[in-house]
């Protein structure tokens, strides 16, 4: 029997609207770390996204060595695989010190599976991390997006079947588990996650992942199976990395494998260090909805999104709301106000009160075909976004890949 705890997408480092995260991670590393202690997993997984961007902070990456030391003072096993926000290069340049402290890091695809493999005794690991463009295919001129997606589906598949043959042989009849980082069909994404461009359009279905006993994926910050299938989990992130999470549970995945190939899932409630609300009311209204919000004893003071929906326009609406916040300890992060339909149509309008780092390259491209009178539902814009979405996944694996990778 093991018992293997999987989680994901920390981004440490991760600002909200400038605002620092690094004490919700705190208080979140010191409490999986005690999860570690009291349950004793076998393994951990951390399934990709450790870091926000391709150069953390310091004091990111303070906090997760501090994290890895703490854990190698217990019996437990680590297994940290790359997600596209993270940089192959700062994830593997320490890994082969870290194994010696029982530390796997697979930050980029290994060209020789059996390097990417983890005997545990009872169970076989596959350490799949974020799968780029030409880990998996390789492009050719004239391609439509069409061919592009198809030669990625079936890319990552072969990935997958070729690991687990390897795996298999190693085994002998053992359970194999594998982790991920992708985007699979039919899953619920968040406003916080980078797409994976075109990853994305070669999104995968769950017969991909046919014959292994559990698949610990990482990349959506929901927690969710895929395909109604327990075996193939989404852990989600830690740690609200946005206002549309708020309704969604933060927890992270204990799996209890055997030899008969069974296994069992029990989700461990993250507690909520920070609430982060979202109030929609009439501006007479806040005061008093603002007041009720107390936060409880060592809570980090709870973060604001404040929707103004009287229809009235107001032109010194930031004032007068951060005005009734009045001596709450809550932070206003966000006010919005809904605009009348006409106004949707220009990009002034449609940016309105969102911050460089919430727009996403697509939607400025879009609005760039728009002003080019391209309307963007015909074929020619379709294949111009397509076009956009490879360049721009190309310049985002050369970012965070190896040397090695990119020269390749």
């Amino acid at each position: 029997m093991s018992r293997i705890l999987h989680t994901a997408d920390w981004h440490l480092g991760a600002r909200l609207i400038e605002h620092d995260r690094s004490e919700e991670h705190a208080r979140f590393l010191a409490w999986l770390l005690e999860q570690i202690t009291e349950q004793k997993p076998n393994l951990l997984i951390i399934a990709g996204d450790v870091f926000d961007s391709a150069n953390p902070p310091q004091q990111a990456l303070t906090q997760y060595y501090e994290f890895l030391a703490g854990v190698s003072r217990t019996q437990t096993e680590v297994l940290v695989v790359g997600g596209n926000h993270d940089s192959a290069l700062t994830l593997n340049a320490p890994r082969d010190l870290l194994r010696a402290l029982k530390i796997r890091v697979v930050g980029s695809a290994p060209e020789d599976h059996r390097e990417a493999l983890l005997d545990l005794g009872d169970v076989v690991v596959c350490a799949v991390p974020y799968l780029r463009e030409r880990d998996v295919r390789r492009a050719s001129a004239g391609q439509t997006s069409e061919e592009v997606a198809a030669q990625m589906r079936e890319g990552i598949r072969d990935h997958y079947r070729q690991i687990f043959d390897h795996a298999c042989s190693l085994a002998q009849g053992r359970p194999v588990v594998a982790t991920g980082h992708l985007t699979a069909v039919g899953v619920h994404s968040s406003e916080s996650e980078r797409s994976i461009q075109i990853g994305n359009l070669g999104a995968v279905t769950a017969d991909c992942f046919s014959g292994f006993a559990y698949i610990a994926l990482g990349h959506l910050h929901r927690p969710q199976s895929v395909g109604g299938n327990d075996h193939i989990r989404y852990s989600g992130s830690p740690i609200a990395l946005g206002f549309d999470e708020t309704d969604a549970p933060k927890q992270v995945l204990l799996v209890t494998t055997t030899k008969s190939d069974k296994i069992e899932i029990r989700p461990i409630p993250v507690p909520c260090s920070r609430r982060m609300l979202r109030v929609n009311c009439l501006l007479d209204e806040l005061p008093a909805r603002l007041a009720a919000i107390i936060p409880t004893e060592n809570e980090l003071a709870p973060w604001l999104e404040i929707t103004v929906d009287d229809g009235a326009n107001h032109p010194d609406l930031d004032l007068r709301v951060r005005s009734a916040l009045g001596t709450s300890p809550a932070a206003i992060l966000k006010i919005l106000a809904p605009r009348p339909a006409d106004a949707q149509e220009n990009a002034e309008a449609a940016f309105s009160g969102r911050t460089l780092a919430e727009i996403k390259p697509e939607e400025v491209f879009a609005e760039r075909l728009r002003r080019e009178g391209i309307d963007v539902t015909t074929d020619e814009a379709k294949a111009l976004t397509a076009t956009f979405a490879e360049l721009l996944t190309i310049m985002q694996d050369e970012a965070t890949g190896t040397p090695e990778e990119v020269a390749r």
